[in-house]
């Protein structure tokens, strides 16, 4: 796919153009995506708030009838009557009627002697009106210590029916005395009427309530009509481990487990955006994309066309040229960028070609001057020869001096004019040995220059002819004009470089000329050498190296060298 993008400019510009075109679709499609998602966390967050409100008002209501069943049960208006089996105590229905005044709105409660038959109760019972203590809610209360919550059954809920309704919860409890028999029991039933009126306002008027027993049976759901359907899904599902999506899948289910009671109170609640709806928006969506990539690629295709015929072109031209035809043109008829382009394009073939033109005659004068260079090259043989015939005459008429001056000079020019840019340390002293050779004889031994360089230096590779300029500059302008004068060269190394240095007991260096040579100034006249000695190294080296220079006036100077430590 790069290897076809990369063979043509016109296809680049067309996939560029598509995909960019195709950013704001995409674009569409998540921002709709997430405001589906935003809107669903928002009405997921509304849900669970409103169910956790239930469950804690459920939850005290629940401990409501606790404190209750603890009151009555263990109280003494209660235990006498019920022991004595007396149902037409007053005090005992003050007690309870006081007791239960502010819970009276949304259960009856009673009070059965030890065999299950109806002796006091809050609403007008049926006659004869009795629950089996064998088994159901009252074996239960019998078995436990403290108030027993259960589902309303088919037996036990037609005992005590409220507005027609039969009971949908009941909350028992033993009344023991103190020896622990059994008195009787205290029930409490909640029917749908009830459930309606206590949960009432507390969920959106869409929503449904439901409340299952510990076996995901229901006790209480707010559309009786869909009962059936909807908690055999539910039971199902939970029995299964699966998600809670009920029956229709149309719902979002949201659950508390209460541990007060160990029922678990259901919200279900429509989905914001439903299957269809969310079906139909994508529909809408995908219509809506193709119409807008087969209009970006319409669009596409037309641009990258009018953009790479003008580029096609160009490059046709540039084949040209680099055959060798240097007389092609491009239309320079368009006023925008590939216009100027092709303007451009015409004029550095122009230029091109003038410029081959010129090389080819800057290659003619080349030429000459090569012709030139060799031609110099044999003054260097002429010079050889003459000092070596300067060298034997000193020799013929027994003149040493004369002999050794020329050979000691020949040795210099040579090595400044011959073989590479670095020699070692030892070579750069022999040739230094060769100079002060010739300037003792010049000066009549009137100064004394001692070499102390240790052996694990001569090795390093310097610059040819690096200490020369040094010393001369120490002869001509420090000790010439004395009858003792001393030179001293020698090498250390400091921080891990070579530094090379050269004193004298001459008249020193004047001030003016101290802070150039430090600064790495040019100094014009006699000092040239010392320039290029430093511009040489900072060329070689970089600006950390070069030279350095100390004076005292009538005391003598020393210039340093520093340079890196190389082996060759």
């Amino acid at each position: 796919m790069k290897a076809w993008l990369r063979s043509s400019f016109r296809r680049r510009i067309f996939v560029t153009v598509l995909l960019v075109t195709m950013v704001p679709v995409l674009f569409n499609v998540l921002m709709m995506q997430m405001q589906i998602r935003r809107s669903e966390s928002a009405v997921a967050g509304q849900a669970k708030g409103q169910l956790t409100q239930m469950e804690e008002a459920f939850h005290q209501l629940c401990e409501s009838y606790i404190r209750l069943s603890d009151t009555l049960c263990t109280s003494t208006a209660v235990r006498s009557p019920l022991r004595a089996g007396n149902g037409s105590s007053r005090v005992l229905y003050q007690v309870l009627f006081r007791e239960t005044d502010a819970l009276r709105d949304y259960a009856v409660f009673s009070f059965f002697d030890r065999d299950g038959h109806c002796l006091y109760t809050t609403r007008e019972a049926p006659p004869a009106a009795s629950l089996r203590t064998d088994w159901g809610v009252l074996y239960a209360a019998g078995q436990a210590d403290g108030l027993v919550f259960q589902r309303g059954g088919e037996t036990e809920g037609a005992v005590f029916q409220r507005g027609g309704e039969t009971a949908a919860l009941w909350a028992a409890r033993a009344v023991r005395s103190y020896d622990g028999r059994i008195l009787g029991y205290l029930a409490i039933t909640m029917t749908r009427d009830d459930f309606d009126r206590f949960f009432g306002g507390m969920y959106q008027a869409s929503g449904n309530i439901i409340l299952l027993d510990k076996t995901w049976r229901a006790v209480y759901h707010s559309r009786p009509s869909q009962e059936a359907a909807s908690v055999a899904a539910l039971r199902r599902q939970l029995l299964g481990g699966e998600p809670l999506a009920g029956d229709s899948g149309e719902y979002d289910f949201y659950v508390i487990r209460q541990e007060l009671t160990g029922f678990s109170l259901i919200l279900e609640q429509p989905r914001a955006f439903t299957a269809t709806v969310v079906r139909a928006v994508y529909q809408t969506s995908l219509l809506m994309s193709g119409l807008c990539v087969l209009l970006c690629l319409w669009c596409s295709w037309q641009l990258s066309r009018r953009l790479a015929r003008p580029v096609h072109e160009l490059d046709e031209a540039m084949g040209e040229v680099e055959k060798g035809n240097l007389e092609v043109q491009l239309p320079e008829g368009r006023e925008d960028e590939l216009g100027r382009l092709a303007g451009s394009f015409n004029k550095m073939v122009r230029e091109y070609r003038l410029n081959l033109e010129r090389s080819v005659g800057r290659e003619r004068e080349m030429n000459e001057v090569r012709i030139r260079m060799l031609q110099a090259q044999l003054n260097p043989h002429f010079l050889y020869n003459t000092l070596d015939s300067m060298k034997w005459l000193g020799v013929t008429h027994q003149v040493p001096q004369v002999a050794a001056l020329a050979s000691d000079l020949a040795t210099i020019l040579r090595a400044g004019i011959s073989g590479g840019e670095f020699i070692t340390l030892e070579q750069e002293l022999e040739l230094l040995d060769r100079y002060v050779d010739i300037q003792s004889l010049r000066f009549e031994d009137r100064f004394t220059c001692e070499i102390d360089v240790g052996e694990r230096f001569l090795g390093c590779l310097v610059p040819r002819l690096l200490l020369q300029p040094l010393v001369e500059n120490a002869i001509i302008h420090g000790v010439a004009d004395k009858d003792d004068g001393y030179i001293k060269v020698w090498a250390e190394e400091d921080g891990g470089d070579l530094l090379l240095s050269v004193s004298d007991n001459g008249c020193g260096i004047p001030q003016d000329i101290l802070d150039r040579l430090n600064s790495g100034g040019k100094i014009p006249g006699s000092h040239l050498g010392l320039f290029n000695v430093s511009t040489i190294l900072r060329l070689h080296f970089g600006e950390d190296y070069g030279l350095a220079a100390s004076s005292q006036a009538g005391r003598g100077s020393c210039v340093s060298l520093r340079l890196p430590i190389l082996r060759g």
